[in-house]
């Protein structure tokens, strides 16, 4: 999936603002704080684009504006993209994340993302899958069903 340039400049817009509302707030991101400000904003605005890939994909509405949380799913109704810039990333799970979503892995970098698969978040909280060193669960791409499968899935009409 490629995104284009105004989109990319969307998402890194749309970074900028979550993240400058998270510094007021006094809370530093969970996962990335050993990564300095200007590289946090673009590891945000990566995986906004890789969101958008992903809502594209399955021809759905996306701003990367409207910030989900982990109150929603950030593309459709129960889909939530994890996204790394390695090819043979893991989709990595935390325990906030939602049960009742269907988890989606992207890889790449602008202006070119892969969609690599997916799993329901359910299944990906098994203990086959915890790291033994953190509180998370990390799948490999072999792991994953390819995306083409979700739409006539069992988890398809729910997440989508």
């Amino acid at each position: 999936m490629k995104i284009s340039e105004y989109k990319a400049a969307m998402c890194h817009c749309a970074a900028l603002k979550f993240r400058s509302a998270t510094e007021r707030l006094g809370s530093e991101p969970r996962y990335n704080s050993k990564l300095n400000f200007h590289d946090q904003i673009a590891e945000l605005a990566e995986s906004f684009a890789a969101e958008w890939a992903v809502a594209d994909y399955f021809g759905l509405a996306y701003d990367p504006m409207v910030a989900t949380y982990k109150d929603k799913a950030d593309v459709g109704n129960g889909i939530e993209v994890k996204w790394t810039r390695y090819e043979s990333g893991h989709l990595i799970i935390y325990p906030p994340d939602r049960n009742t979503d269907v988890a989606v892995l992207v890889t790449g970098k602008h202006p070119d993302y892969v969609i690599a698969g997916w799993i329901p978040v359910a299944m990906a909280k098994r203990d086959r899958y915890k790291k033994s060193d953190q509180d998370s669960w990390w799948i490999a791409p072999a792991n994953l069903q390819p995306i083409e499968n979700l739409r006539r899935s069992n988890y398809g009409e729910a997440a989508i």
